[in-house]
Parts: C-alpha cells; structure tokens; sequence
C-alpha cells in the first residue's frame, strides 16, 4: 500500500516515499514476487490459487503524483497497480483534509485557532510558528503546534462530511490559508484521472467520495459513500470499478456487507499482514510501505 510519491519533511503518517526509493522497490519486487493486478490477485486468492509469493501493488487516495510520477515508473517496470481514488477531491480540486489541516495549523501564522463543535467550540493555542521542524513517520508530535495538529485531526476524522467541510472552511478562514492546493499536496484532476484509463498498468478503484472513517459514520453516510462513489466513476471514466479500499483501513462487518451489497469484487483494508486463503476477498490486509531501501523492504516483506 502506498500513497504519495513524493519527498516529505512533515509525514507523521509516513505517506510519502521518494521516487528513487519507489523506483528500487518496484525493481526488487519485479526480480522477487510475482506481481499481479489486484482484480486477479483477489480471484486467484479465492480460487486459492494465488502464487506463494504474489503481491499487488496499491495507492490510496489519489495524489496527482500517482499520476505524475508512480504511473510512468510503473509503466517502465511495466508492473500493474491499482490506484484507490477519494472522488470528492479529485472533482472539487481542494486537498485531502488531513493535508489541509496541517496547512492551516503548521503552516500558518495565527498562534491560537477556534473549531466550532456542537454545543461548545474549542479554542486551541498554537504558539509561534517554527519554519525549520519536521516531522518524521511515527515520531511523537513534538511541541504545542504538533500537538494541536494530532488533537483537531482526532475531531475532524470524527465527523459527519458536512461537518468536516464545515470546520475546515472555519479554520481556513481562520488561518487565512487559501483554498488552492498546493503542487505537492493535490489530488489528480479529473483530466489526469481520466488519462489513466489508458494505462496498460494501472486499474482504478473506489475509496468513498471524502474519505471519512465509515464504522464512526451512521448508516446512511456509510451507503451514500459507497455507492455514491461508485456511481460517481460512470460520470468520470464511463465505467464501474470493481475494487475498493476502506478509508484509514477502518471497517467492520456492516461496512464489509454494505461493501458486498455495492457489487464490489475485491476490497483492502490496512490491517498489517499477508494474506492467506482464508482472508475475506472484501476485507483484504495490506503492508503500508515506508520510505525504505530495497534491502529494508525485502526484511519488512519476509517479517509478513
């Protein structure tokens, strides 16, 4: 599982890996395992005839370096992969909300910041902004604006869509941070999207329309997400995508059901293992990959 291919300072969540690194990953992959499409990957698997040492590479999200950069490596390599894409971003232009979140607090100038949550609102102190901090995958928030960035994104990822919309556009306002994504952070346009049916390698898939967490959504938000984004797809590409993969990996056996029910053939979730034959082909697990050396991805590969 990857997401942006990209060189990172801020990654708490360890999304980025650099292009030399992809590109020394997908070589290693490509002498090592087998490499197949995720759609026969999950067939083979239910057929439990998948390979000892397959593997399907996958993208979340829908970054326009996806498109940009991981798709020309891919099709160089001539390595198949199937790119999860959120509809909403891609169709509005606006950055993912996690990215815009850590605009506004990191990046702004503001040293305290209000978020409206019903019945009360939060006022959170930033304190001075600090040009010069990073900050690496997994590594503890390290001072106060780290840390009121770690507290809002718990309350974001809480809420209904609507409400999420809502307090990122008060805190923008709040921040004065403008609403054009930045070139590093933007999802794919919808002509760069719709480039990619093209590709010989890559495949597309279903990752809701605002990416929201759906075992905390109520049951209608959960359908509408699903099926929404599905039908979305027909409007953007003419076709529907038979994969899917769960936001932040969450899921619970409504979701897998309402998952099933959407007609979907395959779907991934990020629970840290291999898969095996008596994996459900709808809640498949996967292995986030970090920014590492071919050696250091075989090591993580072999721990699996």
């Amino acid at each position: 599982m990857y997401h942006r291919i990209a060189l990172e300072r801020v990654d708490p969540w360890g999304l980025a890996v650099s292009p030399a690194r992809f590109d020394e990953q997908v070589q290693w992959l490509s002498k090592h395992r087998t490499i197949l499409p995720l759609a026969e990957f999950a067939r083979l698997q239910q057929e439990e005839r998948l390979p000892a040492r397959a593997v399907a590479i996958t993208f979340d999200d829908g970054y326009a370096c996806n498109a940009k950069t991981a798709a020309p490596i891919l099709e160089a390599h001539e390595v198949p992969a199937t790119f999860f894409v959120t509809t909403g971003p891609v169709t509005t232009g606006q950055e993912f909300w996690w990215d815009e979140l850590q605009r506004i607090v990191l990046d702004s100038s503001v040293e305290r910041i209000q978020l409206t949550m019903e019945p009360e609102s939060v006022l959170i102190n930033l304190g001075e902004r600090s040009n010069s901090m990073g900050w690496r995958p997994s590594s503890a928030p390290s001072g106060p604006r780290q840390q009121a960035y770690m507290k809002l994104w718990h309350a974001v990822r809480a809420l209904e869509p609507r409400a999420q919309a809502a307090a990122l556009t008060e805190l923008r306002a709040q921040a004065g941070t403008p609403s054009t994504p930045r070139e590093s952070h933007r999802p794919m346009t919808l002509e760069e999207l719709r480039a990619l049916t093209g590709s010989d390698v890559v495949d597309l898939g279903c990752h809701t329309t605002t990416h929201p967490s759906l075992p905390m959504q109520p049951e209608p938000v959960q359908r509408a997400e699903i099926a929404d984004s599905r039908e979305a797809w027909v409007k953007i590409i003419g076709q529907l995508p038979a994969t899917f993969a769960y936001p932040f990996g969450d899921y619970d056996f409504s979701v897998v059901d309402l998952v099933r029910k959407a007609g979907f053939e395959a779907a991934c979730t990020t629970d840290q293992r291999a898969v095996t034959r008596n994996c459900d082909v709808l809640a498949l697990p996967r292995l986030q990959v970090m920014d590492w050396s071919a050696n250091e991805f075989a090591r993580q590969l072999r721990v699996l």
